[in-house]
C-alpha cells in the first residue's frame, strides 16, 4: 500500500490544469471565494433562525467546495505567476 504524499497529489492537480491560462485560474479562484463567502453568510443567517436541516448541510458543503476551489485555483495561479516571473528574470539576465 502506497503512503499518501501531498506532493504527488499537487503534481497531479497541476498536470490536470496545465491547459488553463493564468486568467482562467484567477477567475476560478475569485469565483470560488465569492461562492464560499456568500454561502457561508447564507448558512450563518439561516442558522440564526433555525437549526441544521438537510438543505443547510448541502449549503455548508457547497460553501466548503467553493473555499477549496479558491485555495486550489489561487495556489495554481500563484505558482504559475511565480514561475512566469522567474522565467522573465532569467531572460533579462541572459540579455545583459
Amino acid at each position: 500500500m502506497k503512503t499518501f504524499n501531498f506532493n504527488d497529489v499537487w503534481q497531479f492537480i497541476r498536470s490536470q490544469n496545465s491547459h488553463l491560462r493564468m486568467t482562467d485560474l484567477a477567475v476560478g479562484s475569485i469565483l470560488g471565494m465569492l461562492m464560499g463567502t456568500t454561502l457561508a453568510v447564507l448558512v450563518a443567517f439561516r442558522l440564526s433562525r433555525e437549526t441544521w436541516s438537510p438543505d443547510l448541510i448541502l449549503l455548508g458543503g457547497l460553501c466548503g467546495a467553493g473555499l477549496v476551489a479558491f485555495f486550489i485555483y489561487g495556489a495554481l495561479a500563484f505558482d504559475r505567476g511565480r514561475g512566469f516571473s522567474a522565467r522573465r528574470t532569467d531572460r533579462r539576465s541572459d540579455i545583459a
